[in-house]
C-alpha cells in the first residue's frame, strides 16, 4: 500500500519547509550536497537519477536536525 501524501510531507517535514524560501522554478540544495557530486560515481547517479537532488537533499537536512 502506498504511503499517505500527508505523512510523507510531515515524515519530510524538514526539507519541505524550504520550499518557500526559494524563487519560483529554483530548489535549495545544501552544499553537502553539492559536494557529493564531485565524485564521479555520485555524477553518474545524478544523472540517471531524475530524484537523486532531492533523495540527497533530504538526508542532508535530516542530519542537521531540521
Amino acid at each position: 500500500m502506498s504511503e499517505d501524501p500527508i505523512e510523507y510531507k510531515i515524515k519530510d517535514s524538514g526539507y519541505y519547509k524550504f520550499q518557500g524560501t526559494a524563487p519560483e522554478g529554483f530548489v535549495l540544495v545544501p552544499e553537502e550536497v553539492i559536494e557529493k557530486l564531485r565524485d564521479f560515481d555520485n555524477w553518474k547517479e545524478f544523472k540517471y537519477d531524475p530524484n537523486w537532488i532531492e533523495n540527497q537533499s533530504k538526508e542532508a537536512v535530516k542530519k542537521f536536525g531540521v
